[in-house]
């Protein structure tokens, strides 16, 4: 096919990019061929080829975005005042990406297939660009020589799973998770003030 230049090229893939993520939103990543994905884009599969040489290469590649942009906002994170500054700073930004259609398809993707999904989960597993250490150093900040590392990556684990089912449910599943309403801006405030609490009684005394 003709040599596209390489602006050009990486609008196709960005587009190509786009039309992934929807199906794989809605049909799922096992359910979506190749085809689908041409079809979608309006191209031979022969030329599908050209920008991207698997499914599995496409989805790393939506992984590695994501994963990316995630890394560039540590440097916000980590300018939380304390820790019930930086748990807002995070729960905040979660729930707004939700709202970005684009944010929103991806979230589906991770939050729906990858307990089951092999793929997924090697994607997310193999990205250079999802950043473990500097998500963990976030929270160590506030942390690190008060609690052990075990503990910290505990209370990553819980913080973070208690916001993400918020996500899945009432966000992804537009279903109402708590007995009566609530606004997103007073569940984050509810979830800091919780997970603030706890770890102030798991930390030593200041005067032990």
């Amino acid at each position: 096919m003709k040599t596209l230049d390489p602006i050009s090229f990486n609008q196709r893939r960005t587009a190509i990019l786009q039309q992934a993520r929807r199906l794989f939103a809605t049909k799922g990543f096992s359910e979506t061929s190749m085809d689908d994905i041409a079809q979608a884009c309006d191209m031979q599969k022969a030329s599908l080829y050209h920008y991207f040489n698997s499914k599995q290469r496409l989805l790393q590649d939506l992984v590695d975005s994501e994963c990316g942009r995630w890394s560039e906002m540590l440097a916000h994170f980590e300018g939380g005042q304390d820790l019930p500054d930086t748990l807002r700073r995070i729960a905040t930004s979660v729930l707004r990406d939700v709202e970005d259609p684009g944010r929103k398809e991806f979230f589906q993707i991770v939050q729906f297939e990858s307990h089951n999904n092999p793929s997924i989960q090697k994607a997310l597993k193999e990205s250079p660009t999802h950043n473990r250490l500097g998500f963990y150093a976030v929270f160590a900040k506030h942390l690190n020589g008060r609690l052990s590392p075990n503990r910290i990556a505990i209370f990553i684990t819980q913080f973070m799973g208690a916001l993400l089912h918020y996500v899945r449910i009432a966000k992804l599943h537009e279903e109402n998770m708590c007995f009566e309403a609530i606004q997103d801006a007073d569940y984050v405030e509810q979830l800091v003030a919780i997970f603030s609490t706890g770890i102030r009684m798991q930390l030593p005394s200041e005067n032990g």
